[in-house]
């Protein structure tokens, strides 16, 4: 005969231990839920055992008012979705809580609530596809939150990037999740960054590289130059300089990998200055990227 484990049909040990898998954090009517009256609320409030972080919302004194903490706050205290990059550290994309905490709110909500920590409050709804509950959190689910963080995020491409190397989501479940929510605030830029994540080669990278040495006057280029069995992206051959410009991470593969350190290593051992440039950086430090340029180029001609 096989059996079942039941829950504790004590109320106070079913809180207990809600409160040991929710950060400390309980809600009025979940208390009611597990079996406490209105009177043992009120007396665990009275007492200093639980103390109000929202209306409705409590924390075990027992418990710290931890990052997970507060995020589990924001929610109930808001009725709606951790998202963006709330939901992103959630789900493990991020190493760290960014604030203000990240949430969503049903279009109908009026109230503006007054917590301990900032809260961004967006009201807005989404597809039930792009909804998921993680650790008994609702959060945006994962493709939705990846897109979301590389539109608003400052490191989101990377993110992105990071997302597919792992494998943690696929292009097509981001393309889903972006044409059900075309409308949402950040996706015109998520929407180019997915475009560019789905194109396998490098020519999205080179056609910005391109823009960018015309707007800064960069010349002297040539592109696709051949050098010592390899081809060189672009090249300054008065200069011996050699550029190499990467897309995607997710795409390379360890012999495109290593054809690449070859390369680099040829161009040093010719005296050349091998210098490489992402994507990702060429979309979000193009200055920074043009004057590392200018001044290889500078130095080269001056020696």
């Amino acid at each position: 005969m096989e059996l079942t484990r039941k829950g504790p049909a004590n109320p106070h040990l079913a809180v207990a231990d809600h409160l040991a898998d929710h950060d400390g954090v309980i809600t009025r009517s979940k208390a009611t839920d597990l079996g406490l009256s209105r009177h043992q609320v009120q007396n665990r409030l009275d007492t200093g055992l639980w103390t109000t972080e929202s209306q409705g919302v409590y924390l075990s004194a027992e418990h710290r008012l931890t990052e997970a903490a507060r995020v589990r706050i924001a929610v109930a205290a808001h009725g709606g979705v951790a998202d963006r990059s709330t939901a992103a550290w959630w789900h493990g994309l991020l190493d760290e809580l960014p604030g203000p905490l990240t949430v969503s709110v049903p279009r109908t909500t009026r109230n503006r609530l007054q917590l301990g920590f900032e809260v961004e409050a967006k009201r807005r709804t989404f597809p039930a596809e792009d909804l998921t509950t993680v650790r008994e959190l609702p959060v945006t689910d994962l493709p939705l939150t990846v897109l979301q963080v590389a539109a608003e995020h400052e490191d989101g491409i990377a993110i992105m990037d990071r997302a597919l190397q792992e494998r943690r989501v696929h292009l097509t479940d981001l393309r889903r999740s972006l044409e059900r929510n075309a409308g949402s605030f950040g996706m015109h830029r998520a929407r180019m960054l997915l475009e560019a994540a789905e194109d396998p080669s490098e020519s999205e990278a080179e056609r910005l590289f391109v823009r960018l040495l015309k707007e800064y006057n960069i010349d002297g280029w040539s592109q696709q130059v051949p050098f010592c069995g390899y081809r060189l992206d672009f090249a300054w051959v008065d200069e011996q300089i050699g550029v190499e410009i990467h897309g995607w991470k997710f795409h390379k593969n360890h012999d495109r990998w290593d054809r690449d350190q070859k390369k680099g290593n040829q161009l040093a051992l010719m005296s050349w200055l091998p210098l490489s440039f992402s994507w990702a950086r060429l979309v979000t430090e193009p200055d920074a990227c043009m004057r590392e340029l200018i001044e290889a180029i500078e130095l080269r001609r001056a020696m």
